[in-house]
């Protein structure tokens, strides 16, 4: 009951704040529309397992996938990589908006953080789940290097890797 509460709490501020992020990116990729770019197998693979673990109901499931790798791994380094090259174009508006989107996903994690209850399931999901999450980035290699560096990206997404564990170690 009391983890129900927690959840119930925070589910439409999230939620809220993940149609913020939509928005945000369809108002900046409105004249390439996201849905015309062919997706990575990697990529579909991994966001259908997404699903099949929400339907499963279970949470330390679900909290691993999505907020501590997806959204912990992922999409920081996602957004990080945005940020940069919207400061490397001199995007000013862009990058006062990512800025904002990487807030929300670090409250994002800090409250899937506190969902955990197995810290040693939730560091055998990390380790499990991250070459997926890095091959999704591999696979983007092509479009990503001319953002930043490629081996800089990977560095990130390792470091951010040991931060969550790390983090769960402290639990």
């Amino acid at each position: 009951m009391k983890l129900a509460d927690q959840v119930k709490e925070y589910s439409p501020q999230q939620v809220q704040e993940e149609l913020d992020h939509f928005q945000f990116f369809d108002l900046y990729f409105r004249e390439e529309p996201l849905s015309q770019i062919e997706l990575p197998s990697s990529y579909i693979k991994f966001f259908d397992d997404l699903v099949e673990d929400f339907q499963s109901g279970e949470l330390e499931r679900i909290v691993t996938r999505f907020h501590l790798v997806t959204e912990g791994i992922l999409a920081t380094t996602g957004l990080d990589v945005l940020r940069r090259a919207g400061e490397k174009y001199s995007l000013p508006q862009f990058v006062t908006g990512i800025r904002h989107i990487i807030e929300d996903e670090a409250r994002h994690i800090n409250f899937g953080m506190s969902l955990v209850t197995s810290k040693e399931y939730a560091v055998k999901r990390i380790e499990e789940l991250y070459p997926q999450a890095k091959r999704i980035v591999e696979d983007g290699k092509e479009k990503l290097d001319h953002l930043v560096p490629f081996q800089e990206i990977l560095e990130e997404m390792e470091e951010l890797k040991r931060g969550r564990i790390y983090r769960l170690s402290k639990l």
